[in-house]
């Protein structure tokens, strides 16, 4: 079975939520990243256009979540 980001992200959010880690929610991805809560929510649910710096914001994100390498 093949994930896209959005499922891992969510799947991440949910983990760290269930074991009280941060961040478990799009508002904690959002004050990190100094980032508003909207762009956060299009960012992850792929509703934002397809460009290089779209990429990389998933790509931190990723990370910060703790479903990327």
């Amino acid at each position: 079975m093949k994930y896209d980001l959005t499922d891992a992200i969510l799947l991440g959010l949910k983990r760290n939520k269930r074991m009280k880690l941060k961040p478990s929610s799009q508002s904690d991805i959002a004050t990190h990243f100094g980032l508003s809560k909207p762009y956060v929510n299009q960012l992850i649910n792929g509703r934002v256009a397809p460009t290089e710096n779209t990429d990389e914001w998933i790509r931190k994100i990723c990370l910060y979540v703790g479903v990327g390498s």
